[in-house]
């Protein structure tokens, strides 16, 4: 699939143009879609999946917040507490929630990558709490809820860098983790709070990942 548009500009009014991620470390590709209903500083979807989930026009989905654009070589344009952030839509005034607090109800988690968000709902420690040795803490999170867990680091070429009730699957660009083996048949068979499904971009294996309709 191609690229059809490079900016805003390039799309019919009411649509905004977006990089899609593919699940790999590959050139995003770049598509029209429509204009969403969140405002500056609410969460949104990483990926376009609906209106309701989508940044407003003007705004980008930056670290799963909507955010004005800035430009890196002026960062000292955004407001105080924010910071000039790249993404692959341009980059954008990311706030900074220990230096802004969070609204009422929502607490300020900090992601393996670095930087910090506030959330209403968090399972796990990590990465405040680090992983064994040999692990990595992997984030699940959407519309302001995270779900973090440590998981050992494997190949993908070799089988037995998993535990044999564990497959090796995609953990995020170029990098691959162990997931709980579970049965394709049974998307409930993970256990409370989790589901079956795909965790390779062959489809080929299914692991034990944190669940999206989880209430």
């Amino acid at each position: 699939m191609a690229s059809e548009c490079e900016e805003d500009a390039h799309c019919f009014p009411g649509f905004t143009c977006r990089a899609l991620k593919t699940g790999t470390s590959s050139t995003p590709i770049r598509r029209c879609v429509p204009v969403g209903e969140r405002r500056e500083g609410e969460s949104c979807d990483a990926d376009y999946i609906s209106r309701t989930g989508a940044c407003r026009e003007g705004l980008r989905c930056i670290q799963q917040v909507c955010t004005v654009p800035c430009q890196l070589e002026a960062p000292a344009a955004c407001p105080s507490g924010h910071t000039c952030t790249d993404d692959p839509d341009g980059p954008g005034c990311v706030p900074d929630c220990t230096k802004l607090g969070c609204p009422q109800g929502q607490q300020c988690k900090r992601f393996p990558e670095g930087n910090s968000r506030c959330l209403a709902r968090v399972s796990g420690s990590c990465p405040e709490t680090p992983c064994a040795e040999g692990e990595r803490c992997m984030v699940d999170s959407s519309r302001g809820r995270g779900t973090f867990w440590c998981a050992r680091v494997c190949n993908p070429l070799r089988p037995d860098s998993c535990p044999s009730d564990h497959v090796c699957g995609w953990a995020g660009g170029t990098r691959s983790a162990c997931f709980r083996r579970c049965d394709h048949r049974d998307l409930d068979s993970c256990g409370p709070g989790w589901m079956c499904a795909t965790v390779a971009e062959d489809l080929s294996q299914w692991g034990c990942t944190p669940s999206a309709f989880e209430p």
